[in-house]
C-alpha cells in the first residue's frame, strides 16, 4: 500500500484519509469550512516531489496544525497532517464527507515496528450511499490497545468484505493489513505510491494552516519517530 516514500513519512503517513472529490474542490470547501467557523488559516498551492510536499508538514505537533491535500490519480484527494503520532484524519474526513455528499474515509496501517499497532478503516457516507442519519457508513478495527488486542466492527459491511476472516481466534488477525489494502482496492483506490501521488514526478497539492497552538511542543520528523 505504501512506497519507499510513504514508509519513510510514518507516522505521519501511517494514518490517512481520502475524500472521493477533485483536489480543487476539495481544499476549497474545507478553506470554507475555516471561513465559516472564523478561523484563520492560510492556503498555499504546492508543486513538487511527493517528499518535498510531505516535508511542508513539518515540525510536526500533538495537535494537527497543517493539512496536506493531494490529487490522486485513482481521482480520490488524499490528505496528510501533521500530528506527530498521525494524521488523525476522522474530523476533516468527516466533515467534507458531508460538506460535499460524498464518500470520505480513514485508513491507518501501523508499521511492524509500532509499539501498539493496529488496522482501521472507517468510512462516512451521505444517508442514500449507505450512511446512517450521522453520515457513518462502516467502521473495522483491529489494534493492540495497550497491550491487549481489541476488534471492532459497526455498521453493515461491504459485499467485498471477508467475513469469516472476523473470526478468527487471534483478534490481531482478524483484521490485517492485507485485509486493510484488498478492501481499499474493492473501493477503486491504488496503494499510495509515488505512481499514483507524484505523476510524472510532480504532486499537486493544497497545504491549508493554522497559527494556532503555538504554545506546543514542536518535532522533526526525526523526533517524532523516536517518540
Amino acid at each position: 500500500m505504501a512506497s519507499a516514500t510513504m514508509e519513510w513519512w510514518w507516522p505521519v503517513s501511517q494514518d490517512f484519509g481520502l475524500v472521493r472529490s477533485g483536489l480543487e474542490t476539495a481544499a476549497a470547501m474545507r478553506r470554507r469550512q475555516y471561513e465559516n467557523a472564523g478561523l484563520h488559516f492560510m492556503s498555499t498551492p504546492l508543486q513538487g516531489s511527493l517528499h518535498d510536499c510531505l516535508s511542508r508538514l513539518e515540525p510536526l505537533s500533538p495537535a494537527a496544525t497543517k493539512e496536506l491535500y493531494l490529487e490522486s490519480t485513482f481521482g480520490w484527494t488524499a490528505y496528510f497532517a501533521n500530528g506527530f503520532r498521525g494524521s488523525d484524519p476522522f474530523l476533516p474526513m468527516f466533515q467534507l464527507s458531508k460538506a460535499l455528499g460524498v464518500t470520505a474515509l480513514r485508513a491507518r496501517r501501523s508499521p511492524a515496528s509500532a509499539r501498539y499497532p493496529a488496522v482501521i478503516l472507517e468510512v462516512y457516507d451521505t444517508p442514500t450511499a449507505g450512511g446512517d442519519s450521522y453520515g457513518y457508513r462502516r467502521s473495522i478495527a483491529a489494534a493492540n490497545d495497550g497491550g491487549r488486542w481489541t476488534f471492532h466492527q459497526s455498521g453493515a459491511p461491504f459485499a467485498f468484505e471477508q467475513i469469516a476472516r472476523y473470526e478468527a481466534r487471534r483478534k490481531r488477525d482478524r483484521f490485517t493489513p492485507e485485509m486493510l489494502n484488498y478492501y481499499l482496492e474493492q473501493m477503486g483506490i491504488s496503494g499510495l505510491s509515488d505512481e499514483v501521488l507524484q505523476p510524472n514526478g510532480t504532486c499537486k497539492a493544497w497545504l491549508i494552516s493554522r497559527p494556532d497552538h503555538t504554545h506546543l511542543p514542536r518535532y522533526t520528523l526525526a523526533e517524532a519517530k523516536a517518540l
